[in-house]
């Protein structure tokens, strides 16, 4: 296998990683009311402003795919990273506790 054929097999690879990723979160979200009764999440993880958990997903899975298209060596990459692993920590920490 020749480098670029490796490199497209690891991204395909990772596009489908964080599609599960997000899949089953959107599951476990439909498990719950769709609204949110009170701020589930701090102001500075999202900009998203909303009443609805899936307007939070979205936001996070097009940060997760912004950053699954950038090249590690950008300026911003630690800063879009370290954003992305915020929001899927508060996503995670509020579908899943009961």
């Amino acid at each position: 296998m020749s480098d670029m054929e490796s490199i497209a097999a690891s991204i395909s690879e990772s596009e489908a990683k964080t599609a599960a990723v997000f899949r089953a979160l959107r599951e476990r979200a439909q498990r719950r009311s769709p609204e949110l009764t009170r701020e589930w999440f701090a102001q500075s993880v999202f900009k998203t402003r909303s009443d609805k958990v899936a307007a939070y997903l979205d936001e996070a899975e097009k940060n997760a795919r912004m950053l699954a298209e950038m090249s590690p060596a950008s300026p911003t990459y630690q800063f879009v990273s370290d954003v992305v692993e915020q929001q899927l920590n508060a996503l995670v920490q509020a579908l899943y506790r009961d």
